[in-house]
């Protein structure tokens, strides 16, 4: 499947063209591209988000329904992030999805937002 986003975005800030956008099932990588706009058609990037065929080389990829995580690596401070779409879609295979925004996840909002539930 395939996964455009418009833009990728780390605290707020576009992704430089030497990042890199990842797709996950769990811990198991099935799709990694680089955010170069330049390469990308109409400037905007996909991830291919690899299934499983039935070889014991795509074991753990994507099934059908199955929503892949995702996870953005800034090369400039050599880190990586959890990341969130804009929207979630489905694995489907040959699917395409075009999604608005990829953003990492801000770590210190998300404890917030649990010590707030758990009050």
């Amino acid at each position: 499947a395939f996964y455009f986003f418009e833009s990728v975005t780390i605290d707020g800030q576009a992704a430089e063209f030497d990042d890199w956008m990842g797709a996950f099932n769990g811990d198991i990588c099935v799709g990694a591209r680089q955010w170069d706009t330049s390469e990308c058609g109409g400037g905007i990037c996909e991830v291919t988000a690899g299934g499983y065929d039935g070889t014991e080389y795509t074991i753990g990829y994507m099934m059908s329904g199955e929503i892949p995580s995702f996870k953005i690596y800034d090369t400039s401070e050599n880190t990586y992030y959890d990341a969130l779409p804009s929207e979630d879609f489905p694995w489907q295979n040959l699917g395409v999805s075009i999604i608005d925004n990829l953003q990492n996840i801000n770590i210190i909002e998300l404890r917030e937002t649990a010590n707030a539930l758990r009050q």
